[in-house]
């Protein structure tokens, strides 16, 4: 006798905890349930939809990816690569996860793989600039040494 999965609910469910938050929000949630768009009601009840953490999560992660970007123009020296390498790892095992968790969160998916990318293209700044000094210190001692 094999137990069944539970099926997934048809709706997206609002949040369950009774909190001052929760109600808020679920009040929020259930105003805005007025306004949705008959063509957009299959993402407003998606189980990873805006009813949802799973929405709203990877929606302000993207102000990583935003900062990544701007990052970008920072001078070489002051990167860290121990924080771009943590994050962009760490980012990586979740891309890989967000596509394995039931619902699958392509949005999830789709942060994090930015956010990685951003962080190793630093971690790759940060090297080339660590290799590019250390040609210079050792050109250096070359010279002084002659």
């Amino acid at each position: 006798m094999s137990a069944e999965p539970p099926t997934p609910p048809a709706t997206a469910a609002a949040s369950a905890g009774k909190g001052l938050h929760s109600r808020a929000y679920n009040r929020l949630i259930n105003t805005c349930d007025k306004f949705v768009p008959a063509k957009l009601r299959p993402l407003w009840m998606h189980p990873a939809g805006p009813k949802t953490i799973f929405f709203w999560g990877p929606i302000v992660k993207w102000g990583l990816v935003v900062a990544g970007i701007g990052d970008l123009t920072r001078p070489a020296d002051t990167i860290s690569p121990n924080a771009c390498l943590s994050l962009g790892g760490t980012n990586l095992i979740w891309t890989r996860y967000s596509l394995v968790i039931t619902p699958k969160n392509y949005s999830l998916f789709a942060v994090n793989l930015f956010v990685s990318v951003t962080q190793l293209i630093q971690l790759g700044r940060a090297y080339h600039y660590q290799w590019e000094q250390s040609k210079l210190e050792k050109a250096g001692e070359g010279k002084t040494s002659s």
